[in-house]
């Protein structure tokens, strides 16, 4: 018995010596090949599908250094830790074409220098001893791609942040031609006060001019719709602000763009507010009015206010010392909860600034008829309600009116229409180009009227009914600036969206969400809090610990019994003396 006890020693030592030689294999093979399975609802831990996509469009190995400090304040060592699995899944996943290599600049005085002027320094709170301290650390990112210029992405500390800035960096090293967005945004159309000496601006040059950190991605060609400067054949997106009146030829120029396949984002209205001497009003047509009907889109003639609207610091009239909050009811701060939060367009808007808005109303009827889907993406709040349109009308005085309001529900100010458009103009011939009545060019005397045709293929159109969301006027004044940088965003994304491709999109809005249990909130629950999380990093490994000595404890015991009862009918055992 003696013996088997030996032989069951020695089992136990290889046993270990295997077991450590497995976990030893383990590590080596996680190091080679990363894997770990993500189980939380928004895939935190997971490459999305549209970053797989973008890794397919390299030809050659990216390269991507991750600068990163070794030691840093307490949290630290579990951002780096994050950052790391974070880009190893990259790498593993990657296939070969992506290399990541992680270096500690401290002890290089060249490097550290360089990354201090690129800003890949970041500050980062810690405590010691009950002190709050504040430690700098270098965290960022180098991105190199054959001999093009190496990408820059400093003071990047959350692996949630990695795909987006690593896939917009492959798109821009691997795009050969610059996608075309032509922008129409006529002078005159609302952008502000006319300087002496100076032609009246449209408001939207911010956009033409792509000075929302695009100019550097696409191709932006300002457009006005006339004979040598039209809407561009291989356009990617097509934008129009306040058009108004546009003539025949105009219209169909539009209508042939969307029928062939075409992106356009158009901001109209009915109307014009103007609050540069007081409020005034005027009609504006944008001669769109019949296509946009025939769609099945129809733009209101009147007012909509809303109780959901911005409160702006004015002085008081009586005491030019005092600021008061003023409420602008047709100044419309939509919401979150009126917001699309499925379309990659709008999700996580917390809100949009709406000024002067028409209501957009919806025929789904004639659009099923025409094969388009119309998608409601931002409307008011139900506490709105309508002010017929006057062309005298005291805004401000029907506004305060609280006696005669009368609450008619939301109204959309947002819309999209995707599908294939209809051409009314197939096989007609195609309109004149209007040259002011003056004569046409030589060339075009006898030149014979052809026949409108198109290659149809399915379109979008995405329709805001208050163009002045996007002026800079309003976008970079003082006090409204602040409110509007969301709208700004909407125009981001659909630059992005159809000039890019929706798999850039679809990275940055990729939500993570911070689970919280809504019954231990406030400062009354932190002891209840902190139990729980002691339970639940805790809870797991003492159970199985606690599991696991039982089990050894019962087994044990059962051996003993038997021992001594083989050892009674037997002989003796390793229990006995013998």
């Amino acid at each position: 018995m003696a013996t088997n006890k030996a032989s069951r020693d020695s089992m136990v030592v290889i046993a270990v010596i295997v077991a450590a030689c497995v976990m030893i294999l383990a590590n080596l093979l996680a190091d080679k090949k990363f894997a770990r399975i993500d189980l939380t609802k928004e895939g935190r831990y997971s490459l999305s599908q549209p970053f797989t996509n973008i890794i397919g469009r390299l030809d050659d190995t990216l390269r991507v250094t991750y600068y990163v400090s070794e030691k840093g304040p307490e949290g630290f060592e579990q951002i780096k830790r994050d950052m790391l699995d974070k880009l190893q899944e990259i790498e593993t996943a990657s296939k070969g074409k992506i290399k990541v290599t992680a270096i500690d600049p401290t002890n290089n005085k060249d490097l550290r220098e360089r990354l201090t002027k690129e800003n890949f320094l970041i500050e980062l709170m810690g405590f010691q001893k009950d002190q709050k301290t504040m430690s700098r650390v270098f965290s960022g990112l180098e991105i190199t791609y054959q001999a093009k210029d190496k990408i820059p992405i400093p003071q990047i500390g959350q692996p949630e942040m990695l795909e987006y800035a690593i896939g917009s960096s492959i798109v821009d090293l691997t795009t050969t031609k610059k996608p075309i967005i032509a922008v129409y945004a006529p002078r005159g159309a609302g952008g502000g006060p006319m300087m002496p000496g100076q032609p009246q601006e449209s408001g939207f040059e911010w956009i033409s001019q792509g000075q929302w950190d695009q100019e550097k991605k696409f191709d932006i060609k300002q457009v006005d719709l006339t004979e040598g400067n039209t809407i561009p054949p291989d356009t990617s997106l097509f934008m129009m602000f306040r058009p108004r009146d546009l003539n025949e030829r105009q219209k169909y120029e539009v209508a042939r763009y969307l029928a062939g396949g075409g992106k356009m984002l158009l901001a109209a209205s009915s109307f014009n507010v103007s609050y540069e001497f007081g409020a005034r009003v005027e009609k504006t047509p944008s001669g769109l009015e019949d296509y946009l009907k025939e769609l099945g889109v129809t733009m209101g003639q009147d007012f909509i206010a809303d109780n959901s609207s911005l409160k702006l610091p004015v002085r008081d009239p009586f005491n030019r010392n005092n600021i008061v909050l003023k409420t602008f009811p047709l100044f419309i701060n939509i919401l979150q909860e009126n917001i699309d939060q499925e379309s990659v367009l709008t999700k996580l808007l917390p809100n949009m600034v709406v000024l002067s808005p028409a209501a957009i109303a919806l025929d789904n009827a004639k659009l099923e008829k025409n094969s388009l889907k119309g998608t409601v993406l931002a409307k008011t709040s139900k506490q709105t309600w309508v002010i017929p349109y006057a062309d005298g009308i005291d805004l401000n005085r029907e506004t305060e009116d609280d006696e005669n309001r009368k609450y008619d529900g939301s109204r959309n100010v947002f819309v999209m229409l995707d599908g294939q458009f209809p051409f009314n103009y197939e096989g007609k011939p195609v309109p004149a180009w209007d040259h002011g009545g003056a004569p046409p060019p030589p060339d075009q005397k006898d030149k014979k009227d052809e026949n409108a045709t198109v290659v149809k293929k399915p379109g979008w159109l995405a329709i805001f009914s208050g163009p002045e969301a996007f002026q800079s006027l309003y976008i970079n004044s003082r006090d409204l600036g602040q409110f509007m940088q969301n709208n700004v965003m909407v125009v981001r994304n659909i630059t992005d969206n159809f000039g890019m491709g929706d798999d850039l999109i679809r990275m940055r809005t990729k939500t993570y969400e911070a689970r919280t249990i809504k019954a231990l909130g406030g400062a009354e629950n932190d002891v209840k809090r902190t139990v729980l999380k002691v339970a639940l990093i805790g809870g797991t490994a003492t159970a199985l610990f606690v599991f696991a000595l039982g089990w050894f404890l019962f087994r044990r015991a059962a051996q003993t019994r038997y021992e001594r009862s083989f050892a009674q009918t037997i002989g003796p055992s390793s229990f006995t003396n013998d």
